[in-house]
């Protein structure tokens, strides 16, 4: 290798990233004032200590603690209080930076080259001759001679001056015994009053023989006057290394070269959650989500009781501090901050929780105690398989706080609703689930700032219509528009709305009721909801739990004023059926009526004359809720349908009605077999069907039978005209060959 790759390499460890470019860095402390986790008090202590041992003679004080412990400030800590005397020349500081080297050789020549440095200036010139024979002597005797000597000491490791580099070259040939070489340095040392602090910080970052290869080092050089070494490192990694290299000596051998040991004390929790909150307060500012009661439960129960250490702390903001900016504004501020701890801290907990979202989505359901006790199995195998036993039943309390349907499974709580959840942008609701896991937004999702418009121009009516029909526009990959993706959180987000705009919001979605309800955005399979719906649910968070009887009906009759006309006529019908319930129910109660019994009698005689206009207009035909309008004219007029067969047998001179009535006759269900021993059916399959069954209530059904076949049989039409006419004749065929089921 040569001088310029060797060079790359030894100083490739060396590189850091400048503050400015992370908000969070864990660069160790300098100052006492820095410490935020009662580290000083212990540093100040050993630093006396050090200064109060009575003739030191190779004095090893070891500071032992885990990785991110703090070991590194603690040294630093050590260091400036030591400062004074340094000073003052009452003792000298060597800083060994053993990590910063690799292989055995480059190690040995760095630590005599320190040493060196260190000591020199204070011994003169016999200790300028002795130290270098020494080294070489040891070199010579273990396995750090080569031939590239000359080159790894050409690099200038070490802090000597490149002047100061020549006495390399008289480090082999030598006749002394490194036993009179040792007595010579020791004479050295003893003849001056100044002591030597040899700090060697970082030794658990080197390889396992490197490692072992800086405890021989300071072993060889043995008991030296007024010097004491500060070795720190992870002792039960430490242990490890020496058990496997020497097992008959194990622990001994580290004993036989350490006088004292100190452990870095841990901080204490509250510090550590103390500084956690400040971090996320600068990085996040004050939780957008409205429960602070949950924010700090989650803190306490799910992220504080993994972050253990000043380096945890600093890992898990480093981490936030890139996806924060991604994502988390857009997400439960609670929830992010702890899914994004146990991805940095706990990571084969994150990777449970990513693969499973079907186990945690949802309010739980009751079950048997056997069920339960299965589904309690499975949840631990799924999620905590990972762990061991005594860590569970922390980790099932902090998963509990934040995917509520494990207290169905592992206690006895059980939700009915996951409406709050999906306001509140958490985790455990299946439309935000997602999102946390990828680190963008879905298309399942509405943006915050999108919403936030949204509710804050809600007094704007011309506003809403136009998103509305903007979203229309916007199809997602599902085939569904973003139309419905905005009624459903003005749902969620009802009571957000200013009394004041509740007016303007209804008045815009009852004027484009109807163009809202597109069958793409109907569920399919075993779902309900369709943007007619959605409207409902908007309408009904927006003034029952809001307005009493009459100002709730007042401001719904002035809505209707320039409600589209299928809109209108249903909600004049949900109106008048709750005065006027169908055979077999009750009458709603007064709390949940939708206008009083006067105004919902007057929507309803306004029904038929505006069915009667459209009628008369020609826009009757146009509307998308044509058979509804048809049975609903029917039901209105009380004249057993004579005035909308007459409308209906009118229209069938024309082709583009008769291609209209076919269209509008045909419907689709959607089934999907369960099937046995889970070979039930992925998807859902589509079925057409022909709604004949009570057609005849409204038109002539044979004449326009005869008119489809006629228009089918002949062609002429466009393809997807044609198409339709064939569709509903086969479909009315299959009705009639098994009425319950075509």
């Amino acid at each position: 290798m040569n001088t310029e790759l060797k060079l790359k390499e030894m100083f490739a460890q060396k590189v850091v990233a400048s503050p400015e470019s992370a908000n969070f860095n864990d660069k160790p402390i300098t100052e006492p004032s820095a410490d935020c986790f009662g580290l000083d008090p212990f540093a100040q202590a050993l630093a006396n200590a050090i200064l109060g041992i009575r003739s030191p003679e190779g004095t090893v004080i070891a500071l032992n603690g885990p990785w991110g412990s703090g070991k590194s400030s603690a040294v630093n800590l050590i260091l400036h209080h030591l400062n004074g005397r340094v000073e003052a020349g009452e003792i000298g500081v060597v800083n060994f930076a053993c990590w910063w080297f690799r292989g055995e050789e480059a190690l040995t020549l760095a630590f005599f080259r320190e040493l060196y440095a260190g000591l020199g200036p204070t011994l003169g010139e016999r200790f300028t001759s002795v130290l270098p024979k020494l080294g070489a002597r040891l070199m010579r005797a273990g396995s750090v001679v080569g031939p590239g000597i000359d080159a790894v000491g050409g690099l200038g490791l070490g802090s000597v001056a490149a002047g100061a580099m020549n006495w390399l070259s008289d480090l082999i040939p030598q006749e002394e015994t490194i036993e009179r070489l040792h007595a010579d340095l020791i004479k050295a040392l003893s003849e001056q009053t100044k002591r030597f602090l040899i700090v060697i910080d970082d030794i658990d970052r080197l390889a396992p023989d490197e490692a072992l290869l800086i405890f021989r080092l300071v072993k060889s050089v043995g008991r030296l006057p007024n010097v004491v070494y500060l070795m720190v490192f992870d002792r039960q990694l430490a242990d490890a290394i020496v058990a496997e290299r020497y097992p008959s000596e194990g622990a001994h051998y580290l004993e036989k070269i350490i006088q004292a040991g100190f452990d870095i004390p841990e901080p204490r929790q509250g510090d550590l959650t103390r500084q956690l909150l400040e971090k996320i307060d600068a990085l996040c500012g004050e939780p957008i989500d409205d429960d602070g009661v949950r924010f700090m439960n989650i803190v306490y129960g799910v992220i504080a009781p993994l972050v253990k250490t000043p380096r945890d702390l600093l890992r898990v903001m480093n981490a936030l501090s890139v996806s924060w900016p991604a994502i988390g504004h857009e997400l439960n501020t609670a929830d992010f901050i702890a899914i994004e701890t146990l991805r940095v801290l706990r990571p084969e907990i994150y990777r449970a929780l990513r693969r499973t979202k079907k186990l945690l989505c949802g309010t739980g359901r009751d079950l048997t105690a056997d069920a339960k006790s299965s589904e309690s199995a499975e949840y631990d195998r799924e999620l905590l398989g990972s762990i061991a036993e005594p860590q569970r039943p922390a980790m099932r309390r902090a998963l509990r706080r934040i995917f509520p349907l494990l207290d169905s499974v592992w206690s006895n709580m059980h939700y009915s609703s996951d409406r709050e959840w999906a306001r509140g942008r958490q985790v455990c609701s299946e439309t935000h689930f997602d999102s946390y896991f990828r680190f963008a937004l879905g298309e399942e999702a509405v943006p915050r700032d999108e919403i936030g418009e949204l509710i804050n121009r809600a007094g704007d009516r011309e506003f809403i219509k136009s998103k509305l029909r903007d979203a229309l526009q916007e199809v997602r990959s599902d085939g569904t528009t973003r139309a419905a993706l905005l009624l459903e959180e003005l749902n969620l987000h009802a009571d957000s709305v200013l009394e004041e705009h509740v007016s303007s919001v209804l008045a815009a979605l009852f004027e484009i009721g109807d163009e809202l309800d597109v069958e793409s955005d109907s569920d399919k399979a075993f779902k309900l909801a369709s943007n007619n719906v959605r409207i409902h649910w908007v309408l009904r968070r927006l003034i029952l739990e809001r307005f009493d009887l009459p100002s709730r009906s007042a401001m719904l009759v002035a809505a209707c004023r320039s409600a589209s006309l299928a809109w209108f006529v249903g909600l004049a019908e949900d109106a008048y059926r709750d005065y006027y319930p169908r055979p077999g129910n009750p009458p709603e109660r007064e709390e949940q009526c939708l206008t009083t019994e006067a105004d919902a009698l007057e929507l309803r005689k306004r029904s038929l004359e505006r069915i009667r206009v459209a009628a008369a207009a020609g826009h009757l035909a146009d509307n998308g809720q044509l058979p509804y309008l048809m049975y609903r004219w029917r039901d209105l007029a009380e004249d057993d349908g004579r005035e909308v067969k007459e409308w209906a047998t009118a229209q069938l001179s024309d082709d583009a009605m008769v291609v209209r009535f076919a269209k509008a006759f045909t419907f689709y269900s959607w089934s999907q077999s369960v099937g046995f021993s889970g070979l039930g059916d992925a998807v859902a399959k589509r079925n057409t069907r022909a709604s004949v069954q009570s057609l005849g209530e409204v038109m002539d059904k044979e004449r326009l039978r005869a008119r489809v076949k006629e228009l089918a049989t002949t062609g002429g039409l466009p393809a997807a005209d044609q198409q339709a006419v064939q569709e509903f004749l086969d479909a009315w065929k299959r009705h009639d060959e098994n009425p319950g089921r075509a």
